[in-house]
């Protein structure tokens, strides 16, 4: 059947194919009826069964017999395609990343402005244009952190964000919550008091607080805007051992 053949393509057995469709199409089912109508071998039934239990695509009814039923298989799809969009971009940059490795700027292009309004917009431009991003925040504006969070919404490629840990108030802590499925974070012991972002190993933008009321929403801010490949090989360097160093953020405290 041509569905089969589609849910293989996600990774499912040909065995595992055949017992999601019997459940979806006839409903909860003994494990002797799920064999019977799809032809699976009784010998390899539970084996599929269990497979597919743990996978989440199915799950059981306690009784004699027990009884299988559809899990969250929506879930499971829009997992494969969040996957599958992840593991393109990261093909696609890797393969574009082949011709700039010659590419050098001995001088950085370094550009400053000021304000968060013209901060928002950098953001944006970068947000669209870009494979791969990482951050760190050094101090935490609560408009400043929607606001990009906003900007990096819907954008399926990797995202690494670390955060200082003395800054993660309640308040911060459920804003990191919404974001986790998207980012990657993690938790360093110390940065400066600045939002650093990296886009594509070369494209960089520093964030300055002009007072000490960072929670401001005036535009009390100045940014560097740093295009410079040797400078961004030296942060990716910093951020890979971050990555080594930091730990994950326990969202459940």
């Amino acid at each position: 059947m041509e569905i089969e053949e589609q849910l293989m393509k996600m990774g499912l057995t040909d065995y595992e194919s055949k017992v999601i469709v019997s459940i979806i199409k006839y409903g909860e089912s003994t494990a002797k009826d799920i064999s019977l109508n799809s032809g699976v071998p009784y010998s390899r039934i539970y084996d599929t069964i269990n497979d597919l239990l743990d996978k989440g695509w199915i799950t059981k009814k306690e009784g004699r017999p027990s009884l299988f039923c559809p899990g969250d298989v929506e879930e499971r799809i829009n997992e494969y395609i969040n996957n599958s969009k992840i593991m393109a971009e990261t093909i696609k940059l890797n393969l574009e990343s082949l011709s700039e490795r010659n590419r050098y700027e001995l001088l950085p292009t370094i550009n400053v402005e000021r304000t968060w309004k013209n901060f928002y917009k950098k953001i944006d431009e970068l947000s669209n244009t870009s494979k791969q991003m990482a951050c760190v925040f050094g101090f935490y504006n609560k408009n400043a952190f929607e606001r990009i969070h906003m900007a990096f919404k819907n954008k399926h490629y990797p995202k690494n964000l670390f955060v200082k840990s003395d800054i993660l108030n309640n308040s911060f802590m459920e804003e990191l919550k919404n974001i986790s499925s998207s980012f990657q974070i993690r938790v360093l012991p110390f940065t400066p008091k600045v939002l650093l972002f990296l886009f594509d190993g070369k494209n960089i933008i520093i964030v300055l607080p002009l007072s000490e009321n960072i929670n401001s929403k005036d535009d009390e801010i100045k940014f560097l805007e740093i295009r410079n490949f040797e400078i961004g090989k030296i942060l990716e360097k910093m951020i890979e051992i971050a990555l080594v160093e930091s730990m994950p953020l326990n969202l459940k405290e």
